[in-house]
């Protein structure tokens, strides 16, 4: 029988992962990390800020960071501005049903790039290669 020794990762060797999906609709959340690893994407998909929060702080750094506006608990433009404070290096996407000038607006003063539910997968794809991301 072979029994490999498992040794624990230190959080700064850990890989980068490609694509954190923080969606609370579980439907939703399994499609986009689906459609996502089915194009060759390593992604990660949490319900909510604060398990996004906690695997950040665990060390998975993702590249990009799709994040629903409306979660329980923290909503995702205070997600957003917390892994911004964390790590700047990650690229947030807001994704909401949400629409209108205000909202238009408000991402844009802040540099938050977002897009619209239901998600157009070939512009997210389009915006995962213009971040050159490696999958």
């Amino acid at each position: 029988m072979f029994m490999q020794t498992l040794h624990p990762v230190d959080s700064a060797k850990k890989a980068r992962s490609a694509v954190l999906i923080v969606e609370d609709e579980r439907i939703s959340r399994r499609a986009l990390s689906a459609l996502l690893a089915a194009s060759g994407y390593e992604t990660q998909a949490v319900a909510s800020a604060e398990e996004a929060l906690r695997a950040l702080k665990k060390g998975d750094v993702p590249h990009i960071a799709l994040v629903d506006l409306d979660l329980p608990g923290m909503n995702g433009l205070e997600l957003i501005s917390r892994l911004s404070k964390m790590d700047p290096s990650v690229y947030p996407v807001l994704i909401t049903a949400a629409g209108g000038e205000a909202l238009s607006t408000l991402l844009h003063d802040r540099g938050v790039a977002y897009m619209r539910k239901p998600v157009d997968f070939g512009h997210l794809l389009a915006l995962l290669s213009e971040q050159q991301l490696p999958h």
